[in-house]
């Protein structure tokens, strides 16, 4: 900032006045002027951070979902692959040249799980973009994030606390070979069918959290601008 001096000493006190007024009004214009510049910056940096972290949870939701469509028709063929065994075991036709085609078949161990990006949360945490946030998207986004995390930890708890995936190849193995039991073959189904639930019912609950979060990007314009509108009428 520049300030002109005087062309000539202050004579009397209204002159001083005058100069010090204008100093005063020259240091206050430039300081606002650096307060706006500073908080047009700050809008973009929240916009453009908005809009990152939206688009990463928008393609986590479309994985989400599509794990959560791909678990849920596993379930369903899972379950009546169990069920027929089951009578195949009533009917005393659970034969290992009988199941083991069967399994062969219509048995596929796999569950699907979303892989759950979190780059555009970490950079802007990194950048202490988020401070910019306004405080509505700033929940919602990190309940967001909250959710994947939970996500990911309870479908990893759900994959070491029954084990299924050994039994289920174990009873295979065996089937192959002539040795195995239907009833540890339905015991084993069962707890992969457990497995399955499980991750099934975290990624349903995910996918709502998601949905959740990102709709709530249209309410918060409305909601400022209803919070605001009392103000304005008086």
């Amino acid at each position: 900032m520049h300030v002109e001096p005087p062309s000539h000493a202050p004579t009397n006190l209204k002159e001083l006045g005058i100069h010090y007024l204008m100093i005063v009004v020259g240091i206050l214009t430039a300081l606002g002027l650096e307060s706006g510049i500073e908080a047009l910056h700050h809008r973009r940096l929240s916009h453009q951070t908005i809009e990152q972290v939206e688009s990463e949870l928008q393609a986590n939701l479309a994985d989400a979902r599509a794990s959560l469509k791909q678990n849920q028709t596993a379930l369903k063929d899972l379950t009546a692959l169990t069920n027929d065994v089951k009578q195949l075991i009533r009917d005393g036709q659970a034969k290992p040249a009988v199941l083991e085609p069967l399994l062969t078949q219509r048995l596929h161990i796999g569950i699907a799980v979303p892989g759950l990006r979190r780059d555009a949360w970490d950079t802007a945490v990194a950048d202490q973009a988020l401070v910019h946030l306004p405080r509505a998207d700033l929940r919602r986004l990190s309940e967001a994030y909250t959710a994947q995390r939970d996500a990911q930890m309870s479908i990893q708890a759900s994959f070491s606390a029954v084990g299924s995936f050994t039994r289920l190849t174990d009873a295979m193995v065996d089937a192959q070979f002539g040795r195995g039991d239907p009833i540890d073959l339905v015991k084993a189904l069962n707890a992969y069918r457990l497995t399955i639930s499980a991750v099934v019912s975290v990624e349903s609950s995910l996918e709502g959290q998601l949905a959740e979060s990102l709709a709530g990007a249209a309410h918060a314009p409305a909601a400022a601008a209803s919070a605001a509108s009392p103000a304005s009428a008086h």
